[in-house]
């Protein structure tokens, strides 16, 4: 559209005006300004950041009104806005501006937002109170009250009056004010950042309630994610739509589920929710979302109804409830925090609400709601950590946060900083390590991360006391805390000349905490064994702690204290691995100097052995009490810390805090170490690995490395980190590796890719269904051709490493002298992947078994083998299902596990080779063999179709 010649003019003129107009709620209209183009990124940010609010109207002006193609397109988003300011302000575009009698740029052009169904023409609702002076000239009239405010319009929403539409509007602003902040730098005044500016898209899939946590709910979850991503299972959800129906479905659900471990961002998602509700460009068929955390909930001690319990939470709603509530299907209700909640919820319970005034204990009312026999129609979405019982149809849908993908984290570091450049080198150095990228994916990890670096990579640790940037879990986090320490000396003018602060975390400022740290340390542990995370005054003072005495400074950066509408205070720490960080410190400083009792505490940590002898250690006694009962794997970040503070302490990391220890310590932990790799497997074997690399002991690891000869990992799921942890602990030895066993980890070419140095080692290697692809044929392929290598026996059974993938494994054969039997089912091998096998494989002088079935083989292919058989007798083929007994019942003994383990049909993967056996066992229906093989075949045909039959339905039901 041409732009107007008067519109740059009519905003200098007016600018006095108009910011007394903007002023009250410029971040809407700045949002919108951002949405349609008419802002860049940084600008927006910039705007933001401005305080008082009208300094970001007046800064906006100044910015748009220099150009008039930028003050026309600002005109015209204001007309789109407009009805969410006073009535001044749309009875002077009315007068002065002809762009809002144009039907292309009028309020009834508003287009529906992504995420939305189907929403009313009008635009969203006018923020401030009309004033009792207010000339009738500017009065709304109910034909003006825009989406949201209940007219009667295409949906059937009813009409609204006057006093409901202000009410709604002050909510609106309630919202924006109490959404707008979430945690930011540890060098900000405020210690907050605007959450436009902070918040970063998450990834949302599809959930299954089902599954259930075998670990510590970290490593689930990076679990989770290796399956997801290797697989390419998954539906993308954007926030924005999480209430609308996904593409294979009739209808948006009502109930919503969504789980995700802590610090993965399901709060801030939910304020999320809240912000773009209340500045009009999300959840637009909504007249009203409310939101209750199960903190609050818990706070409740008598009967309430529901109607009481808004009006606590919202009083500026109190009058217009009633007519609310009458309206059920246009509010959402947010209920954050399931897994906080300290009643338990019962479905099977007699005791459901009805009505919005009957008052009932919390947790009936939140079963009721759940129910839909109170408030039915209303829309709810409840957050929760993992593992929680619920009937699964209480839900519409389950969903899942899984945190950010690597651009995600880029963009973080993008926002954190504000810099491109500096944002860059960061996150350079987080995906370059892969302790830190394993630990990035979760948001309020990234912002540990983030602050952690930010001393290194800003200059600010010049002449520090760590003189390089972290690189284990552990140092990550240890300097998170002295970054928060000093953050604190400088607020709290301690130590000295703050214009040459001391070393971070040098002694003396380690000194000057020590009491703060201790207690902190010691509730943290205490409350750890007992899985407790929300505390009350009454919980402090058990452990003889004064919360009134903790530094202001470290609030919101490590004990977090939380406060109601009652003004009832809780406290718990910034996330579950500052706790966990905080225990391990205190058990670190806590630990006698008596050898005996740290083996007996790693026994107990580690492993949950309790010690047959009382031991005369109080940290020891009170922990064998309470850890009686609880699971072990619970405790692996913590033993992880543990291991990475108590180098801390043997190197006098931790002057100040608790005297050094005597490196002499090392050989009684190496002699631990040794035993517990000899017998150890799967997970707990993964984390005495982890807990070698914490400790960065290389005269301890040199110890231990040469007694292992076998590892047994088998689906045990992997990822990059874990591969690393295993590298880093085998490389500091050279001694052949029996088996090296990663079937079924999941652990994908990136896994592969940081084991390859050591591949050549091992004698026998599974490497089966792993979602590995030609490049990892290419790796061994290498590994095979290695003068050095020693393998004998390579499974490569279910990876799609195709025909270029096995051309290169028959290319390197011909020179290889150990391998004796090469297993390729089901690689996707077809008639081209044999071109160049007789020359290579003749060549070869001892391969001796060689299975290649479930491949897409023409008739034409199999001739070529039956050609390989009789030209070298040595060597046996398997190229059918029934030509080998002991190969249908290995395959009827996987699909028997597949069956007992439902989660292994998340692989399509593992449906893809279903499939390949079933059509191979179908051609050869014909061939002579004996009944008893007939029989075992057409068993696993039928085992099969069932299977994937099952799958299917799955398939169908839950995308």
């Amino acid at each position: 559209m041409a732009c107007s010649p008067s519109s740059s003019q009519l905003m200098q003129r007016y600018r006095e005006d108009l910011g007394k107009w903007l002023q009250n709620n410029p971040e809407l209209l700045l949002r919108w300004l951002y949405d349609h183009g008419v802002l860049s990124q940084a600008e927006y940010f910039n705007l933001l950041e401005k305080q008082p609010k009208l300094n970001q109207v007046v800064s906006l002006l100044e910015l748009v009104s220099r150009d008039k193609a930028r003050s026309e397109r600002f005109l015209q988003v204001l007309c789109k806005v407009q009805e969410s300011y006073c009535p001044e302000l749309q009875h002077w575009l009315e007068e002065n501006y002809s762009g809002c009698m144009n039907p292309e740029f009028s309020r009834n052009q508003i287009q529906a937002q992504p995420g939305n169904t189907k929403i009313s023409k009008k635009g969203p609702l006018c923020w401030l109170k009309f004033k009792s002076k207010t000339s009738k000239k500017y009065q709304l009239s109910e034909k003006a009250v825009p989406d949201g405010g209940g007219i009667q319009s295409t949906n059937g929403r009813r009409s609204q009056v006057p006093q409901l539409k202000v009410l709604l509007q002050s909510h609106k602003r309630s919202l924006l004010n109490r959404t707008s902040k979430i945690q930011g730098n540890t060098d900000d005044s405020s210690s907050c950042c605007h959450i436009e500016i902070r918040y970063t898209e998450l990834f949302i899939t599809t959930d299954d309630l089902s599954q259930t946590l075998s670990q510590h709910e970290y490593f689930s979850l990076a679990n989770r994610r290796a399956r997801i991503y290797e697989h390419n299972r998954y539906q993308k959800i954007p926030i924005k739509e999480l209430l609308s129906p996904l593409p294979f479905e009739s209808q948006k659900p009502h109930k919503i589920l969504i789980s995700g471990i802590a610090g993965i961002g399901k709060s801030v998602a939910m304020q999320k929710v809240l912000s773009e509700w209340a500045l009009g460009v999300a959840f637009r068929n909504y007249v009203c979302v409310m939101d209750f955390t199960f903190r609050e909930l818990n706070l409740i001690e008598n009967n309430i109804s529901l109607i009481s319990l808004t009006q606590s939470k919202h009083a500026h709603l109190e009058q217009v409830l009633q007519q609310l509530f009458n309206h059920p299907e246009e509010i959402l209700i947010v209920l954050d925090g399931l897994d906080e909640f300290r009643h338990s919820l019962d479905f099977t319970s007699k005791s459901d609400c009805i009505k919005v005034d009957q008052p009932a204990h919390v947790k009936d009312l939140v079963c009721s709601l759940l129910k839909g026999t109170l408030l039915g129609g209303a829309s709810i979405i409840v957050t929760t950590r993992p593992n929680i019982i619920i009937p699964p149809e209480v839900f519409d849908r389950n969903v899942i946060i899984l945190g950010f993908e690597e651009q995600q984290v880029a963009a973080y570091c993008l926002r954190f900083f504000r810099s491109q450049e500096l944002s860059k080198e960061v996150f350079e150095y987080i995906v370059k390590n892969d302790n830190l990228s394993g630990l990035s994916f979760i948001p309020l990890y990234c912002f540990i991360i983030c602050t952690a670096l930010s001393e290194f990579f800003r200059g600010g640790s010049q002449g520090s006391f760590c003189d390089s940037p972290p690189k284990t879990i552990t140092e990550v986090y240890r300097c998170y805390l002295c970054t928060i320490i000093q953050h604190h000396m400088r607020q709290e003018s301690l130590g000295g000349d703050m214009e040459n602060p001391p070393k971070l975390c040098s002694p003396s400022v380690l000194r000057a905490m020590k009491d703060v740290l201790w207690q902190l340390g010691k509730l943290a542990y205490y409350t750890l064994l007992s899985n407790k995370i929300l505390f009350y005054e009454s919980d402090l003072q058990d452990f003889g702690f004064d919360a009134n005495k903790l530094p202001t400074s470290f609030l919101n950066k490590i004990f977090i204290s939380i406060k109601d509408q009652k003004e009832v205070e809780m406290f718990s720490f910034f996330h579950m691995t500052v706790q966990e960080h905080l225990a391990a410190l205190y058990c670190v400083m806590a630990m006698s100097p008596n050898p005996a009792d740290l083996v007996v505490s790693l026994n107990l940590w580690c492993f949950g052995i309790i010690p047959q002898e009382m031991i005369n250690s109080e940290l020891i006694s009170t922990t064998v009490k309470m850890l009686m009962g609880n699971r072990w794997e619970n405790l692996q970040m913590f033993t992880r810390f543990f291991m990475g503070l108590l180098c801390c302490r043997i190197e006098g990391k931790l002057e100040g805090l608790v005297d050094g220890l005597s490196r002499d310590i090392l050989q009684l932990l190496a002699e631990w170490f040794k035993e517990k790799v000899r017998y150890e497997a799967n997970q707990k074997f993964l984390n005495l690995l982890h807990c070698l690399r914490e400790l960065q002991q290389k005269i301890v690891v040199e110890e231990v490395a040469p007694e292992i000869d076998e590892v047994n990992l088998f689906k045990v799921t992997l990822n990059p980190v874990d591969c690393s942890a295993l590298f880093y602990v085998l490389q500091h030895s050279n001694k052949k590796l029996k088996t090296l066993n990663l079937g079924y980890t999941n652990m994908g070419i990136q896994g592969l890719r940081r084991l390859q140095p050591l591949l050549h080692r091992c004698e026998i290697l599974y490497l089966r269904y792993n979602s590995l692809n030609k490049e990892a044929a290419i790796m061994e392929s290498a590994v095979l051709r290695s003068p050095d290598c020693q393998v004998k026996s390579l499974l490569m059974c279910g990876n799609c490493i195709g025909s270029e993938g096995v051309q290169s494994l028959w290319e390197a054969l011909q020179f290889n002298s150990t391998l004796e039997e090469l297993y390729m089912d089901i690689t996707g091998i077809t008639d081209r992947g044999l071109d160049n096998m007789l020359p290579c494989l003749l060549k070869n002088s001892t391969l001796r078994i060689m299975t290649i079935v479930g491949n897409k083989l023409s008739k034409a292919g199999k001739c070529q083998l039956i050609e390989l058989c009789q030209r070298k007798p040595s060597l046996k083929i398997i190229s059918s299902f029934v030509d080998d007994m002991g190969l249908l019942q290995a395959y009827l003994d996987w699909v028997e596990e597949i069956k007992a383990d439902p989660e292994q049909m998340e692989s399509v993967k593992n449906a893809d080779a279903l499939r390949s056996i079933l059509v191979e066992l179908e051609q050869t229906d014909n061939q002579t063999v004996g009944e008893d093989v007939q029989e075992r075949a057409r068993e696993l045909k039928t085992q099969i179709r069932q299977l994937l039959q099952c799958s299917l339905s799955t398939d169908k039901g839950g995308g």
